[in-house]
């Protein structure tokens, strides 16, 4: 399956898929989730007030001090619904501002959706869902970008529902906002305003690190970082 993205300011970037994640590094890690609090983040066929089924996108800001090649991305939900799904909308744009002013409509693409699986984690005395876009091929240069991961299923109106755990910690640069994408519109919001959280997601994959340069031995030169 190909991912394509498109990225804006100034340059777009292909982003295509299915990559190994063999001997991954952790790229951003914000997988401290907490085990009660969250807010929903999915994508139903539909929206419906009385099923509770809807669109919402949440969106997190992640740094990378160099280029790097990303192969998975991984959020944290509370059980319930979100085991069911197979596909999510994986969208990445260049931070340019504390807040996303994107469309929704463009958060909803076909062209976004990448393969998920979900697995248990457990912590303590408490169990929660790891949900994994893995065999992505995404690269990025160096900078600070919104990432979303969107679980694609449906609520169906029978509790318990499944939604997307903050941290535990500090927020880390700005604090994650959400999208309601029912409506074609470019309204973000923080989901659980006036209190600010980041919500719980872990990227992985390889770092393209400067070339280390040989010794020459002159002038007392040393390797290279």
């Amino acid at each position: 399956m190909h991912l394509r993205q498109s990225l804006a300011a100034a340059a777009s970037l292909a982003l295509i898929s299915l990559a190994t994640t063999a001997g991954a590094e952790v790229l951003w890690d914000q997988s401290n989730w907490h085990p009660t609090q969250g807010t929903i983040d999915l994508s139903s066929t539909s929206c419906s007030q009385i099923s509770g089924n809807t669109k919402v996108h949440v969106a997190n800001d992640v740094h990378f001090d160099s280029p790097v090649h990303i192969t998975a991305i991984r959020i944290y939900e509370t059980t319930g619904t979100v085991e069911a799904a197979t596909q999510a909308l994986l969208w990445i744009h260049p931070k340019n501002s504390v807040m996303p002013t994107t469309v929704s409509d463009s958060l909803e693409l076909a062209s976004l959706l990448v393969n998920i699986n979900s697995a248990n984690e457990t912590i303590g005395p408490d169990t929660r869902v790891r949900v994994t876009a893995s065999g992505l091929d995404i690269e990025l240069p160096a900078g600070d970008y919104w990432v979303s991961l969107t679980p694609r299923h449906n609520y169906g109106g029978t509790p318990p529902y499944s939604y997307h755990l903050v941290t535990t910690s500090a927020v880390v640069g700005d604090p994650s906002a959400a999208i309601v994408a029912c409506t074609s519109n470019s309204t973000w919001t923080y989901p659980l305003a006036p209190n600010l959280y980041d919500y719980a997601i872990k990227i992985e994959g390889e770092v393209h690190r400067p070339t280390v340069q040989a010794v020459t031995g002159q002038r007392g030169e040393v390797a290279g970082p």
